[in-house]
């Protein structure tokens, strides 16, 4: 079958996924590509995203478009999320990438963001996903809450705050310990307060967590208790499980020490902390247990619909 690609523009990464779909309907792999373009951490304080972050970014664009090219792909959807659509220049560059790759970006809302994970999510779960379920997923710069049931989308809320902002305004520099997190946690519950009073009116029979933040500290979590595991999709991370990795994090202090933690991921060392403290602080606002952890998210979701046009 031909293939389709997704192209997710995030506050912290930039990522090319394309898939082709087998005859059951399963969607299947067979390119995968990632920029760490940081672009949250290039808007300066006009709110534009400063030279070198816009070079980055179409630098990557660059390298995908000739990946695709090489592929033969003809049908991409690029999306891109909270870092443009918090830059006040962010259509300026939608207009660059378009005259310099032949791309074209959409600027997609939170509640398209949510919606597209939510797609992921169930393709991902199957029929675990069929019920009323919470899925969380916690960017770069921004955090999306949804409820859907059996594929509908019941509710979603977007909060513009996501792991890149917490480690950066509220647990600042190293050295981070204890004081900043327990300073960045009560930030958390009041700016999550609102959004978790609006999935909160509705039952939860499953909380899932996509990102890659969660999946990395769903790795470390199992590798502090002497576990090696390559896959966590499906796994469930409890609470304290979460709250185990929040403090081996809090007690690293700084990137070096960061880096000697099992199963850490080195590009995302310096900003993990602040997107567990977004999951203990949902799931201490909606009183949860535990997470299910799946892999797939807003790329699955983008693709599944991709491949329905088929």
């Amino acid at each position: 079958m031909q293939p389709v690609a997704v192209i997710d523009i995030g506050s912290n990464s930039m990522c090319l996924l394309i898939a082709t779909r087998l005859r059951d309907g399963s969607l299947v792999a067979v390119a995968k590509h990632k920029s760490v373009a940081r672009l949250r951490d290039a808007i300066d304080d006009k709110g534009n995203l400063t030279a070198d972050g816009v070079a980055r970014g179409l630098s990557a664009l660059r390298d995908f478009a000739q990946i695709l090219d090489n592929w033969n792909v003809t049908r991409v959807r690029a999306v891109a999320t909270a870092a443009l659509r918090a830059a006040t220049n962010g259509e300026a560059f939608v207009e660059q990438a378009a005259r310099q790759t032949g791309l074209h970006l959409e600027v997609i809302s939170g509640d398209e963001e949510a919606r597209l994970a939510y797609l992921g999510v169930r393709h991902g779960l199957g029929q675990a996903a069929n019920g009323p379920i919470l899925c969380a997923d916690i960017g770069g710069g921004s955090s999306e809450l949804l409820i859907g049931d059996a594929g509908r989308v019941v509710t979603s809320v977007s909060t513009p705050i996501g792991a890149l902002v917490v480690s950066r305004e509220l647990l600042g520099p190293d050295p981070v310990g204890f004081d900043q997190v327990d300073a960045a946690r009560a930030v958390l519950k009041q700016r999550f307060a609102d959004a978790a009073q609006v999935v909160g009116r509705h039952p939860i029979g499953l909380a899932v967590a996509t990102s890659g933040t969660i999946q990395r500290v769903a790795r470390i979590a199992q590798a502090l208790a002497g576990r090696q595991v390559d896959d966590v999709h499906r796994q469930v991370l409890t609470y304290p499980q979460l709250q185990m990795v929040i403090d081996a994090l809090a007690s690293a202090e700084n990137q070096h020490t960061r880096l000697n933690i099992p199963a850490m991921d080195p590009q995302r060392a310096d900003n993990l902390l602040g997107g567990a403290l977004i999951f203990e602080a949902v799931a201490d606002l909606l009183g949860l247990k535990a997470w299910t952890i799946s892999m797939d998210g807003l790329r699955i979701g983008v693709l599944s619909e991709l491949a329905q046009m088929w």
